[in-house]
């Protein structure tokens, strides 16, 4: 009887020991019901990538043949190397990139060409060409072609002279300014007008 009252004083004490094994799993059922919770942060991610996709520079342009605030000219005697290096330049200059306007302005390009062309004999110091003004490379070059006196002032000299500007000419889409004689051509930024290039670029 002794033992059977024993018996009986330990099987609640039993039982509250299993009650008491009960709490210790439940962090690990928190912690595995907390895992669908964790999921929605890994579409963060995502988030971030495309607003670093979207601050991301432009591309750079190419190595420049002379540093910004020198035209050159790059002479016909330069090295190839340094030769390339204009043309690659000067193909990038009327390549849209970064914040470039994306469409050319039709209105302002008919309006520019009858001026600058009416402009350009007044100051060619050769015989200019018939149809001296050209929009190329997409609309996105104003080429002027003249018989002789091309230099690396010509491009500003011209919008001064048709009474607009670089800003107004970069506004309406159009990247480059040049005039090309019967020896060299002068690429004139838009985009940056202290970018000027001149190269050797004989006219046939």
């Amino acid at each position: 009887m002794r033992y059977a009252g024993l018996l009986l004083l330990l099987v609640p004490l039993a039982l509250t020991a299993c009650d008491d094994d009960k709490p210790a799993s439940v962090p690990g059922a928190a912690s595995a019901s907390a895992l669908p919770s964790a999921a929605p942060t890994v579409s963060a991610a995502p988030t971030a990538t495309a607003t670093a996709t979207a601050s991301a520079p432009a591309i750079p342009m190419p190595p420049r043949p002379v540093p910004i605030g020198s035209s050159g000219p790059i002479q016909p005697s330069a090295p190839p190397e340094q030769q390339m290096m204009a043309i690659a330049y000067t193909l990038a200059l009327v390549t849209p990139r970064g914040n470039d306007p994306i469409t050319v302005d039709k209105s302002y390009l008919d309006a520019m060409i009858p001026k600058i062309a009416g402009i350009i004999a007044g100051i060619d110091k050769g015989k200019t060409p018939a149809n001296p003004v050209q929009a190329t490379k997409g609309n996105r070059k104003l080429e002027v072609n003249m018989g002789r006196g091309c230099t690396d002032r010509t491009p500003t000299l011209l919008t001064q002279r048709a009474n607009t500007t670089l800003k107004a000419a970069f506004e309406a889409g159009v990247l480059v300014i040049s005039c090309h004689d019967d020896k060299w051509e002068c690429h004139q930024s838009t985009r940056n007008p202290a970018d000027v290039l001149c190269h050797a670029a004989p006219r046939h």
